[in-house]
């Protein structure tokens, strides 16, 4: 036995351990990752329904000739109901190279309600 440091079998079975131990850190936190990116896409989806909503509420003219109705999230922007970036555009939170300006959003108004539904459609 070597009595000045630790022997090459030692020291290798503590770099492979620490390996592991890496390898499964890293897989674990990617997929946390991504988890938070499709909450992401949800929070601003979800976003884009709420003011939706409002944005018909205040113009119930929509409805005038049927009760469903498709507006843009550009619609929106122009109506200041959501802000865009520097460029005018409503970017993708999960790839900011994707604007989602020219995204549909189903309106669907009900007389009895007088309430209105909002779905981002794909």
């Amino acid at each position: 036995m070597n009595k000045l440091g630790y022997s090459k079998i030692e020291i290798l079975i503590v770099v492979v351990l620490l390996g592991i131990v890496a390898f499964i850190t890293i897989n674990n936190t990617s997929y946390a990752f991504a988890i938070d990116n499709n909450e992401n896409i949800a929070e601003v989806k979800k976003l884009i329904e709420i003011q939706a909503r409002d944005y018909a509420l205040d113009n119930l003219d929509l409805f005038k000739e049927t009760k469903t109705t498709y507006i843009s999230v550009e619609d929106l922007l122009e109506a200041g109901y959501l802000i865009a970036n520097d460029n005018g555009l409503f970017t993708d939170p999960t790839d900011s190279s994707k604007n989602l300006n020219d995204s549909k959003i189903r309106l669907d108004y009900d007389e009895s309600k007088n309430d209105v539904t909002a779905v981002v459609t794909d």
